[in-house]
C-alpha cells in the first residue's frame, strides 16, 4: 500500500486550523507487531468555539519492543478543549519497521497502512499493514493495540 504525496498533503490541509493549538498525545500500549510500546506524539490542531471538541492533525513516533512505527493521522473529533487529550478518533497512515521479536511477523522488515484509533483514556486501536519490499514472513497483517494514554 502506498500513501501518495498528494494523500499527505490533502489529510494536511483538511486538517490543519487556521489558528493551530498543539498538545501532547502520549500513550504507553501493548500489541501487536511492537509488543510493548511508548507513543510520543503531538496533535495539532484547534477546538471549536463553544463546543470543547476539536479535530488535527497527528504525528507520532511509537518505538517498542517489537520494532517501531511513524504514524500520521487525522483527527476528527477530541475533546482536548475540555484538557482531555486521551479521549477522541483518529485515523493514521502508518509505517512500521520490526525488530528484536516483533509479534506475528518477522524482524527486519518494513510494512505500510492504516489504522482507526478510538480512546476514552483507554486507547484502543486496529489496522491493517503490507510489507514494503521483499521478506520471508507475512505480506499483510492486522495490527491491534490497547493502551492508557498519559
Amino acid at each position: 500500500m502506498r500513501v501518495s504525496r498528494s494523500f499527505v498533503v490533502l489529510l494536511l490541509a483538511a486538517a490543519t486550523p487556521i489558528a493551530a493549538e498543539v498538545e501532547p498525545a502520549l500513550s504507553a500500549e501493548w500489541g501487536s507487531p511492537l509488543r510493548l510500546s511508548a507513543n510520543l506524539g503531538v496533535r495539532i490542531g484547534s477546538a471549536a468555539a463553544g463546543e470543547g471538541t476539536g479535530r488535527g492533525v497527528l504525528l507520532q513516533v511509537q518505538p517498542g519492543l517489537g520494532g517501531g512505527a511513524l504514524n500520521v493521522g487525522f483527527t476528527p473529533f477530541s475533546l482536548s478543549a475540555w484538557g482531555a487529550q486521551a479521549v477522541g478518533v483518529a485515523v493514521k497512515a502508518r509505517l512500521v519497521r520490526s525488530w528484536g521479536s516483533p509479534a506475528g511477523i518477522e524482524p527486519k522488515e518494513t510494512f505500510g497502512g492504516v489504522e482507526l484509533e478510538a480512546a476514552w483514556i483507554v486507547k484502543v486501536s486496529f489496522g491493517v499493514l503490507t510489507r514494503l519490499g521483499s521478506g520471508s514472513g507475512k505480506a499483510t497483517v492486522f495490527t491491534w493495540s490497547v493502551g492508557v494514554g498519559l
